[in-house]
Parts: structure tokens; C-alpha cells; sequence
């Protein structure tokens, strides 16, 4: 007698990738649950009030290729404003603002690299990054920070093919009242089970049993949009164990780390005149400040890659206190006393995330398909790391769940 299971679906994982796929479900009339580990939806998508006033994304932040993104259209739907610009920078390089050049001069740098990849990429040369770089050249160390934002990994651990591949239209604009807000508010009406935590996933016969700390739920077919680095850490058991293959592209593409560090300052505390983004330089180190967003007295900048990790593990308060010293280095002293309400990310500490976004490793090709191809008709993948060309995003990873029930659906036909 077959056995009869409680839902035709489940989805694993309540972020942009597993509400997209709930969506579509909806619209496929599809019967199905989401499950998520954590109290909140949204994956690494979060939004929060800084000084109670103004919201500030903590992960996600922009409408990347906004004019080929399906959250513009969300934004526009739900009354999500956001912010069509350029941004022009200013320098301030070894305690001093920087005027023998025009600004634009370390992304010429970095457009040098691209055309080196892009040269590489036609000769099937799988190499990193770093390789690409000149050690010597003035904007190296600009290079190497840019990389870690964009891919969170640090340019000696990403592949120049993967790079290749990520469509950029150019356009990133940042959504007034938060781009997590925006993905939460898309997936309001979703079936979402919180702090429902999956442990294990049995799958060699039908129905699936998915063991949860709620308790124990089956289904014909299950969308996993867990991080590479959730599964590659085992907190999730899979009986029978995923296949070789499997295993190989979830390791392929292990996350790196990305994270904020943001704050508000006093009216006084900087010129109206002085510029809203400022390339900051001194030694070895770099960071991207930028002020006022949508006009509001705040600041902040980003750290990536091993940089992140390292000062992640420090604490918050490492955190804050260099970014003061690089407020005072731009702005003098005075400024110090003027800076409050911090708040800083941490998702290498996030269990059910474990890092920022994927990054595939030199010399490996192929794996984002690998990742997202389903395993006999019952697991389906998604999440920005399955996603051929928008990874590293949430627009990615929105896309990557529609397609995943495109896939369940082909299966139950």
C-alpha cells in the first residue's frame, strides 16, 4: 500500500530563494509548507532601525541590475521606493584626500582585470583572480577589497570563470526602507513554519521523511535552499547520503563572509559639502565610507572576505572601533565623540546561514548547475549559489526558486 504524505512539497529555508519558490508554488497550485530554522523570514536579507529612525540592511542592500530584477518590480508593487543614481568617488589616501587623478581611476584598474578574465575565459583558463593582478599597481590593494565585497572571498579563491559568468547591468540601487523589509513583505502570505529546524531528511523512499525539531513531516517532493555551507557542515542529515557529485559542487562553492558596520553621526559632525562615497586608504588596509544615504546623517562601510572572518571573530566592538578610527582619520578627532547607535553584522555567526554568499573555487567548473540539478525526481536545490549567472545575489536566489518549481512540477506531471 503507498503510503500517503502530508504534502506534496516542502521547502526548506524561508530566504529570497524559498519564498520565490513558495510564490510559485502558490501559482502552480501546488500544496506545500516552507521550513525555517530561524524566527525570522528573509535569509540574509534583514532590515533594522538604526537610532529608531532610519532603515539600514544589515545584508542585502541593493537592487542589483535593477532594471533586470524581479524585486524592482516587487518594489514598485508594494511601494518600496528606491534610489536610481551614480555614485562618484572622492579618495582619501594616507591621510589626505587624493586629487592627482579623477576617481574613476581604480575602476579602470579593475576593468584591466576584467579584460584579462574575459581573455582567460576564452582560452578555458580556470585560474583565480589573483593571478590576473599586478602586485605593483597603485589600485592593487582597491582590487583586492573590491573582490572581497562582490564575491566575499578574497581574489586567491575565486574562480575568473565564475566571475565571467555573473550578468551586471551596473545598476545597484538601494531600497529606502530596506531590501530585507522588501523580501519579507514579498513573502508575507507564504505557509512559513518558524524556529522549525530540519535535521534530517530521508529520502530513499517515497513519501520523504523530514525530521524537524516540530516534529516529523513527509512529502513527495523537497526544495532545499539551505547554504552550501549549512549542508557541507552536516546540520542537516541526508539518509541515503547525497551522491558524490552532490557533495563535490556544495564544496565547489563554499561561502565567504561579508559585513556592515554602520552608524549615525551628529548634524555638525561633517560638511554638507563633503562627499557622500569615499575611497579610504592607509597601509594595508581599504574600506568604501559612505554617508547619507537618502539624506539620512548616518554611515557605513563593508568588510569582506578573510578580513570579514577575522574581525567578525573579534567581537562588535573591534568592529566599531575601527571604523571610528577611520571616521577620525578622514574627519579629525572631534568627530569620535560625535559617532553613535553602532550596529554591526555577523553571519559567519548566523547557524542557519554560516557566511555571506558563494564563491566557486579555482579551477572548478560546471558547479552551480551541478548544485541546482534535483537527485532522482525528490531533492531539488536552490539559492543564490545555484544560480548560473545573478549569484551572489537575491535576485538570484529569487529565480533560482522559481525554477526549482518549475522542476517539481515537470516531476509530478
Amino acid at each position: 500500500m503507498t503510503k500517503t504524505s502530508n504534502y506534496p512539497l516542502i521547502i526548506i529555508g524561508a530566504g529570497a530563494a524559498g519564498l520565490a519558490a513558495s510564490e510559485m508554488a502558490t501559482r502552480r497550485g501546488v500544496k506545500h509548507r516552507v521550513l525555517e530554522a530561524s524566527h525570522r523570514t528573509g535569509g540574509r536579507g534583514l532590515t533594522e532601525i538604526l537610532a529608531d529612525q532610519y532603515p539600514v540592511d544589515l545584508g542585502c542592500h541593493w537592487l542589483h541590475s535593477g532594471s533586470i530584477n524581479p524585486y524592482t518590480e516587487w518594489a514598485t508593487k508594494l511601494g518600496f521606493d528606491y534610489s536610481i543614481s551614480r555614485w562618484d568617488f572622492s579618495m582619501f589616501i594616507d591621510g589626505a584626500w587624493y586629487f592627482d587623478t579623477d576617481a574613476t581611476a581604480p575602476f579602470r584598474y579593475i576593468d584591466e582585470i576584467n579584460a584579462r578574465m574575459e581573455a582567460c575565459q576564452k582560452k578555458g583558463d580556470a585560474c583565480s583572480q589573483w593571478e590576473l593582478a599586478d602586485s605593483d599597481n597603485k589600485w592593487n590593494q582597491f582590487f583586492q577589497y573590491w573582490v572581497s565585497l562582490m564575491s566575499s572571498v578574497d581574489a586567491d579563491q575565486v574562480s575568473i570563470l565564475d566571475i565571467c559568468e555573473y550578468l551586471d547591468t551596473h545598476e545597484d540601487w538601494p531600497v529606502m526602507k530596506g531590501y530585507g523589509a522588501l523580501i519579507a513583505r514579498q513573502g508575507v502570505d507564504c505557509p512559513v513554519d518558524l524556529n522549525c529546524v530540519v535535521t534530517k531528511i530521508n529520502w530513499g523512499d517515497l513519501p520523504i521523511s523530514i525530521e524537524t525539531s516540530q516534529g516529523v513531516i513527509t512529502a513527495d517532493r523537497v526544495v532545499i535552499t539551505a547554504s552550501t555551507d549549512v549542508l557541507n557542515a552536516g546540520d542537516i542529515e541526508f539518509n541515503p547520503k547525497l551522491p558524490g557529485w552532490k557533495m563535490e559542487a556544495i564544496n565547489a562553492l563554499p561561502l565567504g563572509n561579508s559585513n556592515y558596520t554602520f552608524c549615525t553621526f551628529e548634524p555638525d559632525a561633517i560638511d554638507p559639502d563633503a562627499p557622500n562615497h569615499i575611497l579610504w586608504q592607509r597601509d594595508d588596509q581599504t574600506f568604501w565610507v559612505r554617508l547619507r544615504e537618502f539624506g539620512h546623517p548616518y554611515a557605513f562601510t563593508s568588510t569582506g572576505g578573510r578580513f570579514a572572518w577575522w574581525l567578525e571573530k573579534q567581537g562588535q566592538d573591534a568592529s566599531i572601533e575601527l571604523f571610528s578610527d577611520v571616521m577620525v582619520d578622514i574627519f579629525g578627532r572631534r568627530i569620535r565623540d560625535k559617532l553613535s547607535n553602532f550596529k554591526v553584522s555577523a553571519w559567519g555567526m548566523d547557524p542557519w546561514i554560516r557566511g555571506a554568499y558563494s564563491a566557486a573555487q579555482p579551477g572548478k567548473t560546471g558547479m552551480r548547475a551541478e548544485l541546482a540539478r534535483c537527485i532522482d525526481d525528490r531533492l531539488f536545490f536552490a539559492g543564490e549559489a545555484t544560480s548560473p549567472e545573478s549569484f551572489s545575489t537575491a535576485h538570484g536566489a529569487y529565480q533560482s526558486g522559481y525554477r526549482a518549481i518549475n522542476q517539481v512540477c515537470d516531476s509530478l506531471s
